[in-house]
């Protein structure tokens, strides 16, 4: 019975990411867009590197997923066709439910994308993955942004994590499957993880832009709320 609560942690990793990595409104017209280098490599990760981050992560979820349907299945019932592609699925090893990797993984990927989906709700409209700034645009300290300033780049980094220990440990599904022995795998794999931290440093070089922004918009509120929220990621700690 184990893999009736395996399927849900496994589906809720890809999930977590989908919706926290999927802009939850884009500018308009009427809106006004920072563009400088930073901002067109975060644009760039955008339209590239965040669907590749989605693909990956549900790739992985259905890989394991048909892992442990076949081992649920007399393969000999099958077609054909399939019977061999089920023989080769049970003998990979998948990840037990109660390796700590995979759990903390998981617990990484899922918390970050509700603190994301938070971030979503509580600033509305006001949420883009653009540095831009709408006409109505008012300054929000309600929610997580009552904690720390930027807390949905928060988020965003501990998916980071969450994905590196996930798919790139040595208990991982790609490890144990072999698949990092297939040529160039083990590359493309290096080059996605770099990629999604090379996005984390972007959006920490981002932070000031942001606050630059909206103390432009409403210094006096700005500068209010940052002397009591005094953090920008982590309470305590920066």
């Amino acid at each position: 019975m184990e893999f009736l609560f395996k399927i849900p942690l496994i589906l809720s990793s890809p999930l977590a990411l989908h919706v926290s990595a999927t802009p939850p409104h884009t500018p308009t017209n009427n809106d006004v867009i920072h563009y400088n280098s930073i901002e067109w490599f975060l644009i760039q990760d955008i339209k590239y590197g965040l669907p590749l981050a989605k693909a990956l992560s549900w790739t992985v979820a259905f890989a394991e997923f048909a892992i442990i349907a076949s081992r649920m299945i007399d393969p000999t019932r099958l077609p054909s066709g399939m019977q061999n592609a089920a023989v080769l699925l049970q003998t990979i090893q998948d990840v037990p439910i109660t390796n700590s990797q995979f759990l903390a993984g998981t617990a990484f990927m899922v918390s970050g994308g509700l603190l994301r989906w938070w971030c979503f709700r509580t600033l509305g409209r006001f949420f883009t993955f653009h540095l831009s700034v709408c006409k109505e645009h008012t300054l929000v300290t309600a929610g997580p942004y009552s904690v720390v300033r930027h807390p949905s780049y928060l988020g965003a980094f501990a998916q980071n994590i969450g994905m590196f220990v996930l798919h790139g440990s040595l208990s991982s599904l790609f490890s144990r499957s072999g698949v990092f022995n297939i040529p160039g795998v083990k590359v493309i794999m290096l080059a996605v993880l770099a990629q999604r931290m090379t996005a984390a440093i972007g959006l920490m070089l981002r932070i000031n832009n942001e606050d630059e922004m909206m103390k432009s918009i409403a210094k006096d509120e700005w500068v209010n709320w940052a002397k009591k929220v005094k953090y920008r990621l982590i309470p305590g700690i920066y």
